[in-house]
């Protein structure tokens, strides 16, 4: 059996059904097919983030991947008819490092330049607000109102019902096996014994990118690492409007749901690589180590649960966003955890460059093609 199609794109995540919701919100008449493995959309990293949307960023590029995607999540459950929660909450990072203090310094400088309001934190005003945070160590932090959460699972399935609303056909339970390429350039992909033919190829497919791209010769330093969250019940000493609130000298981050349940995680970033979402307990104490000595009530928290997430990173810590050297076949991905919150920009710019309409910003930076080159790296992470 063989389909025909304008676009076909692996992976119906945020990323891959924002790309095709934009794709065919700016033309209606192209035919595309979106490809999932598993057997519901959204069924990978999307179905596992925490939902985070921040602009404090050390590259500029990022920050504005966060100015193009917050408006669209402000108004997302209004335009995309599909309620997602959205609310201001603000991040907040904290450091006893005077290294990492002095990024901190240098992104407020940059964020100042791009209009997005954020402030430095003295250790002495972390302590008023939030008194449940440990600050005798701490050199001061880095706080954005603006910064924000959404639910994951109701952006992904506003952005999967306009979809079907506007024609694209979503194909679960169907992976990929081989990518047609003839000449230099992408003709379509086999996937489950069918044939789809199309001119244009997009591999969103998660932490899968790498292994995808190795279909069509392409070997990209895209690694998938797991990541764990702790699931807490909610605490009486921490609020549940509090921001997400990250130390960056252990990576430890906590988050409050709107019902109050904590989340808790980040001390992994590197140290569990591999696809298996499976829960690894051998970094527990060092997670409790890291929890406690910046929340110290902690010592009290009940978990509850852990899951596991799957994100690809990159050794720039940027985002992939283009075409390969194989023409028509485009990569998006390896957003380290971030993939979420810009889905939207990297969803309209995916669009514009695939429809030769100029994007909304140069997104060379995140070119699949950059990596023999040296450039800023996004310093921020956790």
């Amino acid at each position: 059996m063989a389909v025909i199609a304008d676009v076909i794109i692996i992976g119906a995540g945020v990323a891959g059904l924002s790309t095709a919701y934009n794709l065919a919100a700016k033309n209606p008449n192209l035919k595309i097919v979106l490809l999932e493995k598993e057997k519901f959309h959204g069924a990978g990293s999307t179905a596992q983030c925490t939902g985070g949307i921040r602009h404090q960023f050390a590259h500029p590029l990022n920050i504005v991947l966060s100015k193009i995607s917050y408006p669209f999540f402000q108004r997302f459950t209004a335009n995309m008819e599909y309620p997602v929660y959205f609310r201001k909450r603000g991040y907040l990072f904290v450091t006893s490092d005077s290294a990492k203090f002095a990024s901190l310094l240098e992104m407020k400088t940059t964020m100042d330049r791009l209009e997005v309001p954020s402030e430095i934190v003295a250790p002495g005003e972390i302590a008023e607000r939030y008194p449940f945070v440990q600050t005798e160590d701490l050199t001061g932090g880095s706080y954005c109102r603006l910064d924000a959460y959404a639910d994951p699972y109701g952006v992904m399935e506003g952005y999967y019902r306009q979809c079907h609303r506007l024609g694209v056909k979503v194909i679960c339970n169907t992976e990929v096996n081989s990518l047609i390429i003839q000449n230099g350039r992408i003709e379509g992909v086999r996937a489950n014994g069918f044939e789809t033919w199309a001119p244009v190829v997009v591999n969103a497919a998660g932490p899968h990118l790498h292994l995808v791209a190795r279909l069509a010769g392409i070997d990209l330093p895209a690694a998938p690492f797991r990541r764990q969250v702790h699931v807490c019940t909610p605490m009486r000493q921490i609020p549940s409007n509090i921001p997400l609130i990250v130390d960056l000298d252990t990576g430890f981050y906590l988050h409050a749901e709107r019902n109050g349940i904590l989340l808790l995680g980040g001390t992994d970033r590197q140290t569990s690589p591999g696809l298996d979402p499976v829960v690894d307990r051998s970094g527990l104490f060092a997670f409790i180590e890291a929890a406690t000595q910046r929340i110290p009530v902690l010592e009290d928290a009940e978990i509850t649960g852990m899951y596991t997430g799957v994100r690809s990173l990159t050794p720039d810590g940027l985002g992939i966003l283009g075409e390969t050297e194989v023409q028509g076949f485009y990569c998006i991905g390896g957003f380290g955890g971030n993939g979420f919150m810009h889905a939207p920009a990297v969803g309209l710019i995916a669009a514009c460059l695939i429809l030769g309409i100029d994007p909304p910003v140069d997104p060379a930076p995140l070119s699949p093609q950059r990596f023999s080159d040296a450039r800023q790296e996004e310093t921020v992470v956790f």
